[in-house]
């Protein structure tokens, strides 16, 4: 029996899964732009935890339709930072059309504001 605290962080998988779509005059249709910006969202968390040395043991990330980042694969900081501003970056990237490199930016002012908590505690 798995452990149930140890749940997915990233799960490109699953925003693989999701069926969206769009209706409108054309009537109903799959919106693969959706699947395509969820996937892209994860992918950059996970290239941004890497990046930061925020996964435990030697995870290699990359853009794969399986890739999945596990709660025990972070580190103490990984945890604390994907529990304190993982769902509040995610809202704030959750548009249609926000670029890739917007998705990176708001991830780094969430991580230097972060940072400076850390080091003022």
């Amino acid at each position: 029996m798995s452990d149930p605290s140890d749940f997915v962080v990233v799960d490109v998988p699953s925003m693989l899964a999701v069926k969206v779509t769009i209706s409108d005059e054309g009537g109903e249709r799959p919106d693969p732009n959706w699947n395509r910006e969820a996937a892209e969202s994860q992918y950059v968390f996970a290239e941004f935890l890497a990046a930061k040395g925020l996964l435990s043991g030697d995870l290699k990330v990359e853009r794969r339709p399986d890739l999945t980042i596990r709660w025990s694969q972070l580190t103490e900081l990984g945890q604390k930072f994907a529990r304190n501003d993982f769902d509040k970056w995610l809202v704030s990237v959750d548009k249609t059309g926000t670029p890739e490199i917007k998705k990176i930016e708001k991830l780094e002012r969430r991580w230097t504001k972060f940072s400076a908590s850390q080091t003022s505690q």
